[in-house]
């Protein structure tokens, strides 16, 4: 069920989990589905902005990064 849809961010309840789904292309469209925790869900719904800082923990978790 989405929750939330802004500025091409969407986030999902499934089975008690939150999702985030959000375009992780800067020059090509590439969406990609993160489980994201209830506290970040409720962040990003706040300010969709957000979104971005845990779309980049994302990325460089795996990534190894973190």
């Amino acid at each position: 069920m989405v929750i939330f849809d802004e500025r091409g961010v969407k986030i999902f309840l499934r089975d008690g989990k939150y999702f985030m789904e959000s375009d992780m292309g800067h020059f090509a469209e590439e969406y990609v589905e993160i489980e994201i925790s209830k506290e970040d869900a409720e962040k990003v719904m706040q300010d969709v902005m957000y979104s971005c800082d845990v779309a980049c923990n994302w990325r460089d978790k795996k990534r190894g990064l973190l």
